[in-house]
């Protein structure tokens, strides 16, 4: 069959603004570090308001669209779901995405500003999001296209929209096209307080219809309630068939039916972990759709994943270096 999309995403369509902070700053205003929480347009105004004079950078974001991104900056071809507000940030976000390749062709929603995230970033570069979802709360099953989840590989899901129980809606409804088109489901946990909060409908989902998981180690603890990380991939390899864990600078663990593989990570220095996750699918999801094995999928993933944290941002200008190139050692992770 030929496929218009190698990846079709959905996800929330969020404008990230990143600030540099201290443990101090997260500590005084009662943030949990690590984390990603949902807060109010005045909320989050006023936290922006303590952070005047810092130096900033915007851009756009959200973590489905950043993995969409990825897979074109691989040279594949990828298509995204999201909702944006007919304001400058929708504008810009429009802007992004069709600069980057990614078909993007949700209608605007009047009366409700696009989605946006204060990301603070700590000294160690781990990121602290407060995010207002906006417009993204207006994401609806009309904004998903069967036909256009049926002409691609593999349909994949952020675990954020399970947060409200109408984009937990739109997933089911995605899950059900791409199940009766006899397309492939992935989904990213996105965050431990996403399945320690909405814990049983992300496991009905996995259990039912999801063929690969995307997680970090912190959320398969949450999902499995097993400390170890190989405890953690055990229990999470009898909810879904291939499962992709990374493990911070040590790289990422692989479940394929049982067998299990290391693949190992890139020791680079850290400025910005945010879309590390994002990029770790992107390349993953690329492998996957062009005929590699999943552990040099997870290879794939682990060089652009080391490339993004030694960046600000979640999103690589440039287009990546070809598979065979990283796969053979042949293209420097500098470059």
């Amino acid at each position: 069959m030929a496929y218009d999309y190698d990846v079709y995403a959905l996800g929330n369509a969020i404008v990230d603004t990143e600030i540099s902070v201290d443990d101090d700053f997260l500590s005084a205003n009662g943030l949990s570090k690590g984390t990603m929480s949902l807060v109010s347009e005045q909320l989050q105004a006023a936290l922006a308001h303590r952070l005047t004079g810092r130096p900033r950078h915007g851009a756009a974001g959200g973590s489905a669209a950043n993995t969409a991104v990825g897979v074109a900056r691989f040279g594949g071809r990828a298509a995204f779901a999201g909702k944006i507000g007919s304001d400058e940030d929708g504008a810009l976000y429009r802007r992004a995405m069709a600069e980057a390749g990614v078909a993007f062709e949700v209608e605007e929603v009047g009366g409700s500003p696009t989605g946006s995230s204060l990301i603070l970033v700590t000294p160690d570069g781990e990121r602290t999001m407060q995010t207002n979802l906006g417009a993204s709360y207006h994401l609806t099953v009309a904004d998903v296209d069967p036909g256009r989840i049926g002409r691609s590989q593999v349909l994949y899901v952020e675990g954020y929209l399970f947060g409200s129980p109408s984009t937990a809606a739109v997933v089911r409804h995605a899950m059900d096209a791409a199940a009766s088109a006899g397309i492939r489901i992935a989904l990213s946990l996105s965050d431990p307080s996403m399945v320690a909060n909405f814990g049983d409908a992300v496991r009905a989902a996995t259990r039912a219809k999801v063929d690969v998981l995307f997680c970090n180690e912190h959320e398969a603890a949450v999902y499995t309630g097993r400390g170890r990380r190989e405890e953690s991939l055990a229990a999470l390899a009898k909810d879904c068939a291939l499962v992709f864990m990374t493990v911070g600078g040590d790289g990422s663990l692989i479940a394929d039916g049982g067998e299990v593989t290391k693949v190992e990570g890139y020791d680079v220095p850290v400025v910005d972990t945010t879309g590390a996750g994002d990029m770790y699918a992107a390349g993953v999801l690329y492998g996957l759709t062009h005929g590699l094995r999943p552990a040099q999928s997870g290879k794939l993933g682990s060089f652009a994943a080391a490339r993004i944290v030694a960046q600000v941002g979640p999103r690589l200008e440039g287009p990546l270096p070809g598979a065979d190139r990283i796969l053979d050692g042949a293209q420097p992770l500098d470059t």
